[in-house]
Order: C-alpha cells, then structure tokens, then sequence
C-alpha cells in the first residue's frame, strides 16, 4: 500500500530568516559606525592601533573610550543597551558610575593598578544598570599609544557574562 502525501505550498509565513538578515544587517550597520566614530579619534590623536582589526577580532557589546584621566570621551549605542545610561549622561565621568555593592573592590583595585601602568588587561567585574539591576561584564581594556608610545586614551570593550 502506498501513502499519497499532498504537500501544499504556499507563501512564507515566518519571517524568521527576514529577520534574521535585518538583525545582521544592522550589527554591521552599528559596527561600520563605531569603527568611523574611533577612526576619527585614531586621527586626531595619532594612535598606532589598528581600530579595524581590533573591532573585528572581539566580540563586544559595549565600547567605552576614556581619557588617560579615565573620564569617557565617547561610549557606542551598544553601552547605552548594555547598561540603561544614554551616551550623553557618560559624557566626561569616569566608569566608576557603573560600580556599586557587589563590585569587587579586590578587582577595583587590581584594575587601577593596571591602567596606572598602562597595561592592557582582561577583567571580570559586576557592575550596575541604570536601574540598579547588577551584571556580571567582561572587559578587555586596550591602552592607546600615539605615534610616540605616549598613551593617550584608553578603550574598553564590554559584553554582559549571563
């Protein structure tokens, strides 16, 4: 006996891939612009870092650029999702706005040593949303060298550790 299977097709009712293509489309979108974003600091201060090339090597949600002093000079949208604060608000604070009960002052302490010697470094922290709700994030700091190995900014580039 032999079973007859009528297979209807039809138009595509999931827009599942669609989607999938505009999320895509929009991360490279967002990336492309933080790369031109960092570019025109790179020109302006001389750094020898290849932006590009570290952008594409990591995978990142937030970037936070500070000053040597460690106050911010330009976050992405990708920090404002991450943590609540619209970009304006980090203008020229330091990062410590994101710490709170749970950050591990051993880990704070450990983090300034390294940015005072101007060392690059990879760290795990808890810090704090606008809302006050904590989360663990993952930061790879890179110090920025001039022309002349003076550093001059640093950049950090943040994702949320579920």
């Amino acid at each position: 006996m032999q079973l007859k299977t009528k297979i209807k097709s039809g138009p595509l009712l999931c827009w599942d891939i669609y989607a999938t293509y505009l999320i895509e489309q929009s991360n490279f979108s967002n990336k492309l612009v933080e790369k031109q974003a960092l570019n025109v600091f790179k020109k302006k201060f001389n750094w020898s870092v290849d932006i590009d090339e570290t952008l594409d090597r990591h995978n990142y949600e937030a970037l936070v650029l500070t000053d040597v002093q460690q106050h911010i000079q330009w976050v992405n949208k990708g920090f404002s999702k991450m943590t609540g604060f619209p970009a304006n608000y980090t203008k020229h604070k330091k990062p410590n706005f994101l710490q709170g009960e749970k950050t591990c002052k051993e880990t704070l302490s450990k983090i300034r040593m390294l940015i005072k010697m101007g060392k690059g470094f990879t760290e795990q922290i808890v810090n704090y949303k606008k809302d006050g709700t904590p989360y663990n994030c993952h930061i790879k700091v890179y110090p920025l060298r001039d022309n002349n190995k003076i550093i001059t900014h640093f950049l950090a580039l943040e994702k949320t550790i579920i």
